[in-house]
């Protein structure tokens, strides 16, 4: 007779323990923070494809593109701020998943793929 899987926990000892937290508290020291400018963001927002697709905030490119002079300042200092926090504001992470049809045949549900739409700021960004 079989025995039943047992879910084991590993643990860290105190000195592996300690040992990463000083390696995650110290900065990297050859890593260097540039901050962005307006004009790159607008750089940036014009490479983009102009899409009518948009994410949760339905904001397509084709939008961005034209608003991109009126919206540069404001952008580069929220992309400075969370560059430097280290995070990535919450509600640019909400995607909009939607079925793609790849085959002939749309009774099966075998046939669709998943994909996400994802908010223009963060494509761009």
């Amino acid at each position: 007779m079989l025995a039943a899987p047992t879910n084991k926990v590993t643990t860290l000892t105190n000195i592996q323990t300690i040992t990463c937290i000083n390696l995650f508290h110290k900065p990297f020291p050859s890593i260097k923070f540039k901050n962005t400018s307006p004009k790159e963001i607008e750089k940036i927002i014009n490479s983009l494809k102009i899409k009518e697709s948009t994410g949760y905030d339905e904001v397509c490119t084709k939008i961005l593109k034209i608003s991109a002079p009126f919206i540069g300042s404001p952008l580069s200092y929220i992309c400075n701020k969370y560059m430097l926090s280290g995070t990535i504001p919450t509600r640019l992470n909400y995607a909009i998943a939607k079925p793609l049809l790849k085959k002939v045949g749309k009774e099966n549900v075998a046939n669709y793929r998943p994909i996400s739409l994802l908010t223009s700021f963060l494509v761009g960004l």
